[in-house]
């Protein structure tokens, strides 16, 4: 299997993206889950987010991730942290996890691609299609990239390759349009930026010192580098989001 950038530089991160994980439990928290609740946690990455889930709120996970590099990983992680009881791994799409289940009291989504099916990006719409996969009352917590200010083209067309962003504003009207309520919407501040960038890069940076020779070197030295300047070049415009929005 190739080593990929994401297998590297996501392997010491709390949480994949520019937030913490004491707010992303405290943010999923409002939710008001009850002991054994059943909860999705989607592009569950090396399985972090989902084994705080579990522990925090006593819930029954189903944490889902394509890769099946860090699907293996996620599932180490989770025998090691002795909760294979409550936390089930599935190597597969969001889509076909969430048609294979019953609704979900939280769903979380965390800086995912697709997470609602594959070519489905248009935010009201990727909200309406995942509050089908919710109990009444259930609840999604979403986080993701957002634009301070409209970018300059170049930079849109690269930090939109994998997804497709809008402003802070404009990601809690389209859960309104998809008939959900905001309970929370904030966003990061740059403390956890530092952690998120200065994780990934110090990773990077150790592998390959390590792996000079590595065939997959100059492809993962080619996306380190790509990634510090669409982040270094970006840092006016994009922020970061979370929101847990409830279900009717």
């Amino acid at each position: 299997m190739r080593v990929a950038f994401h297998h590297i530089a996501y392997q010491p991160l709390a949480v994949c993206n520019a937030l913490s994980m004491e707010r992303l439990v405290a943010t999923a928290g409002l939710a008001g889950l009850k002991p054994g609740a059943p909860v999705m946690d989607i592009g569950c990455a090396y399985g972090e987010v989902s084994i705080h889930l579990a522990r925090a709120f006593n819930a029954r996970v189903t944490a889902v991730e394509l890769d099946p590099f860090m699907a293996e990983g996620a599932e180490a992680r989770i025998k090691a942290a002795g909760l294979s009881d409550r936390v089930a791994v599935r190597q597969e799409t969001s889509a076909a996890a969430l048609a294979a289940q019953p609704p979900f009291d939280l769903i979380v989504a965390i800086g995912s691609t697709e997470p609602a099916g594959k070519g489905l990006r248009e935010p009201a719409a990727v909200f309406a299609a995942l509050a089908e996969h919710l109990t009444p009352g259930g609840a999604l917590l979403w986080g993701d990239l957002f634009w301070k200010e409209e970018p300059p083209t170049p930079l849109r067309q690269l930090v939109e390759t994998g997804g497709f962003y809008v402003s802070h504003d404009e990601w809690q009207a389209a859960a309104r349009t998809a008939g959900l309520e905001i309970v929370s919407a904030e966003i990061s501040g740059d403390p956890e930026w530092a952690t998120y960038r200065t994780g990934m890069e110090t990773a990077i940076a150790g592998w390959l010192d390590a792996n000079p020779d590595h065939a997959d070197a100059p492809s993962v030295a080619a996306t380190a580098s790509r990634v510090k300047m669409m982040f270094d070049f970006g840092a006016p415009y994009l922020g970061f989001g979370h929101y847990l929005f409830r279900k009717s």
